[in-house]
């Protein structure tokens, strides 16, 4: 394969949830690869530091804060966006999160802001996004599912509900859009080393030794990994594919 297809020279990407973790390997992987970003989140200051890596890498980075969920600022990260760069080029839909939670003991409003975050975002921002790819005659949106969404595990309910949403969603939006020239793909982490989710799923080192013996490449996940499937999707290697969830995962056993 040309390499060059995986060049993403001067192109736009707009990455929610780029304050750290997956989203701010995402940004900074993009941009390694050429893109300008455009950032979002809703700490200021996280993708604030974000921004100034990606200026290290000699790239222009737009901060936004904005919770994605929420319609009237999706208009405001849009709006910055086209009016920073007059174009976007990709989108990468990352915003979300979970607690753990019992279905038995689950409020209403942990569920709705689950599905908020983890689904609406998603539609949101990828209507948004569409609306202005489609002017442009292309455009590449990857979502970032999670392997919640396809297998069941107790406490995560309204996490794995929304992303088994997101699951769906991706190829509804990419048999939709595809005409438009716009293709809809989405990456589904299993296991992936973040503070947050550290925290949640191996709070022990024995918990964290039972967690890599389910998974056959023997380590848990890193956010750079992640971030290489989104390239991929993101960039002209992909331009075949769209419609597709893949698993980044080490072939874990679920």
């Amino acid at each position: 394969m040309d390499s060059s297809l995986l060049s993403l020279q001067d192109r736009v990407a707009l990455v929610t949830g780029a304050g750290r973790g997956i989203g701010r390997a995402i940004a900074l992987t993009l941009a390694g690869a050429g893109a300008d970003l455009v950032l979002t989140a809703r700490t200021q200051s996280q993708i604030e530091e974000t921004a100034a890596q990606v200026r290290l890498l000699d790239r222009r980075a737009v901060v936004v804060p904005a919770d994605v969920s929420v319609s009237e600022h999706v208009a405001r990260v849009f709006d910055q966006a086209l009016s920073a760069f007059g174009r976007i080029d990709i989108l990468v839909n990352n915003a979300g999160g979970s607690t753990l939670m019992p279905l038995l003991g689950m409020s209403d409003e942990h569920w709705d802001e689950n599905i908020a975050i983890n689904l609406r975002s998603v539609f949101l921002c990828s209507r948004a996004a569409a609306l202005q790819m489609m002017n442009q005659g292309k455009g590449v949106i990857v979502n970032v599912a999670s392997m919640a969404g396809a297998s069941a595990a107790p406490t995560l309910a309204a996490y794995g509900a929304a992303k088994a949403g997101v699951v769906q969603l991706t190829q509804t939006m990419a048999i939709e859009w595809a005409p438009l020239g716009i293709r809809v793909n989405a990456v589904a982490p299993g296991f992936t080393q973040t503070d947050t989710v550290e925290g949640l799923l191996w709070p022990t080192p024995e918990r964290r030794e039972q967690v890599i013996s389910r998974i056959p490449l023997g380590r848990i996940g890193q956010p750079e990994d992640i971030a290489a499937a989104v390239l991929f999707f993101a960039s002209d290697a992909s331009s075949w594919i769209t419609a597709q969830t893949l698993p980044v995962d080490g072939g874990t056993r679920w």
